[in-house]
């Protein structure tokens, strides 16, 4: 049958549109506040202030759609990680500023943005209500307080790329090299696990019961110190901050350190400044680690299993002394990115 050529057009451009709809839908999620923000799926010009997320969309969305990142060492140390490869344009990213704690809006404007996602801990942050009132610009909230919430955040990039296929493939990667961990942790008798004390960079700062950590802790196959804590309140706080009496009191099994660059956990043992410390069973047994990459075991990430892995190693040594770690990074990363690691080559 023989269509005349204006019918034609009519229906390409009925097609076209159709298409387009399909393609960006405006839909309503739920951020990690429980705030419902309206997006396109996919969001077309994203920028993201905090790097935890950034990887996570790495594992899943599309590069081409990040337009802006955060201006900070932090992100830009990536630089050295394999986010070049997976994507070429990393580094011509425009960056946004941020003065104190507050998002510079200004610079935020150039990138233009459809989407900004970034670390709140409260629905009246001053930069989700600056950029939504001022700009006009859905901002999603990351706030991580369990691993569920790590996984949580896999479906989230999905939404955001349109990419809920892919979602589903990276949980399933996460989940396979987390029973790496969990299937020597899981039957480890409570009498067996060691008490931890986890250690922010601000030292007495801490993980709470309701927290992401806390959850790492006990996958490991440890028990998070501020379970016995006195002060409810603290306990239960993500990130409560204790003084030296009550960390002495608790006496922890284990101090496991976040990456600090200013100390290691000889300081800790020997250190003139943490001479008060001594008596600390932790201590006097000179169980204190650190994680030794801030990147590569970042537990708020797809790298959560790797993470995991690394604490439960220094937890239990003699149950994982026959784990060739080197060699699950280097799978976990071309099972996740199609990279080697560390040598950056495409797999």
């Amino acid at each position: 049958m023989k269509m005349h050529k204006r019918s034609v057009v009519a229906a390409f451009a009925c097609l076209v549109l159709a298409v387009s709809a399909a393609c960006c839908a405006e839909v309503t999620i739920k951020d990690d506040l429980g705030r419902e923000v309206k997006i396109n799926s996919p969001s077309e010009r994203v920028v993201f202030m905090m790097e935890n997320a950034l990887k996570t969309y790495y594992a899943v969305g599309d590069p081409e759609k990040i337009v802006a990142l955060k201006d900070d060492k932090w992100m830009r140390k990536l630089l050295e990680d394999i986010f070049p490869v997976i994507d070429p344009d990393f580094e011509k990213k425009l960056t946004v500023s941020i003065t104190g704690d507050r998002v510079d809006l200004e610079s935020l404007a150039k990138a233009n943005p459809d989407l900004v996602v970034l670390w709140a801990t409260t629905p009246d942050d001053v930069n989700i209500k600056a950029i939504e009132e001022t700009l006009g610009v859905p901002v999603f909230a990351i706030f991580v307080r369990s691993i569920e919430d790590v996984l949580h955040q896999v479906d989230t990039m999905g939404v955001i790329s349109d990419r809920m296929e892919r979602a589903a493939e990276v949980k399933g990667i996460m989940h396979d090299y987390m029973n790496i961990t969990t299937n020597v942790t899981g039957s480890i008798p409570e009498s067996e696990r060691p008490k931890v004390y986890w250690m922010w960079t601000d030292v007495l700062g801490t993980a709470g019961v309701n927290s992401g950590i806390n959850d790492l802790i006990e996958l490991a196959g440890g028990v998070n110190v501020m379970k016995f804590a006195e002060n409810e309140t603290a306990m239960t706080m993500e990130h409560p901050v204790v003084n030296l009496e009550t960390l002495i009191k608790l006496n922890p099994d284990v101090i496991y350190m976040w990456y600090n660059e200013n100390l290691d956990p000889k300081d800790i043992m020997t250190g003139e400044e943490f001479k008060g410390w001594r008596d600390i069973k932790a201590v006097k047994n000179g169980r204190v680690y650190e994680i030794r990459n801030p990147y590569l075991f970042d537990a708020f990430s797809p790298r959560m299993p790797l993470a995991l892995l690394h604490v439960a190693m220094d937890l239990h040594p003699d149950r994982f002394k026959d784990v060739d770690m080197d060699k699950i990074i280097d799978d976990f990363h071309v099972d996740m990115w199609g990279v080697h690691y560390p040598s950056m080559e495409k797999a």
